[in-house]
């Protein structure tokens, strides 16, 4: 409707104003939709080759990177493969992906994807500002953000990170 008045009327800073909060809202509604559905329903698994899922899911990041100024390099062991759901992890490696840029200091965000021992790790690093000790757990809760200033305005509103866990959770791993 706001769209449908906006051609009648022409450019307008109220109606501006509307379409900018119904897409932000409609953003957090559907990130409020993926933590509910991620918690609530147990993910169809199947066989995945996750080096091959994380190195696509990386290259759209390595321009993100470039524009912010950072270098994203992977290093994705081949071959790890194992039961899991392939829309969720693409969307934990996104998730994980985008925070670390978008927190991220000069230099490089690093992917890292190994497996020793049968057991699977995924590290995103980069050198943002450290998370200090006593908020390190709390960032894997809804909303929660480690600078309160941050209210939205950048379309994150502290869900990213509880939609990881969640997926994490829903593959009997560990997040930290």
């Amino acid at each position: 409707n706001a769209e449908l008045l906006s051609r009648e009327i022409g450019d307008n800073q109220w109606l501006a104003n509307i379409q900018y909060e119904n897409e932000r809202m409609g953003m957090l509604v559907g990130q409020l939709l993926d933590l509910a559905r991620t918690e609530n329903v147990t993910p169809q698994m199947e066989r995945i080759d996750l080096s091959r899922l994380v190195s696509g899911e990386a290259l759209p990041f390595e321009s993100v990177a470039y524009e912010k100024g950072l270098v994203l390099s992977s290093n994705v062991s081949d071959g790890i493969v194992l039961e899991g759901n392939s829309a969720q992890l693409k969307q934990l490696t996104s998730i994980l992906l985008d925070n670390a840029i978008r927190h991220g200091e000069a230099g490089e965000v690093r992917l890292i994807l190994t497996k020793e021992h049968g057991v699977v790790e995924m590290s995103v690093l980069n050198n943002g500002e450290e998370i200090p000790t006593d908020q390190r757990e709390q960032i894997f809760e809804r909303f929660y953000r480690v600078d309160p200033a941050r209210n939205g305005e950048d379309k994150h509103y502290g869900l990213g990170l509880a939609i990881a866990k969640a997926i994490v959770n829903a593959h009997h791993g560990h997040i930290e």
